[in-house]
């Protein structure tokens, strides 16, 4: 697994941790969940696709 670091607003990442908190899970596994249902649900658009290919 790869390391990758990007900033984040304090708001967002205060409701991060929150949620991460609550739910017993790494905030690392909150963003890769919310990352594969937010492209999982994206897919539909060609440009998606046509990234993913590119950056992966």
């Amino acid at each position: 697994m790869k390391v990758l670091s990007f900033k984040l607003e304090d708001d967002l990442l205060e409701l991060l941790e929150e949620y991460s908190r609550k739910r017993g899970l790494p905030k690392s596994e909150v963003i890769r969940r919310a990352l594969r249902q937010y492209i999982g649900t994206e897919r539909d658009r060609p440009y998606i696709g046509k990234y993913i290919r590119i950056y992966t």
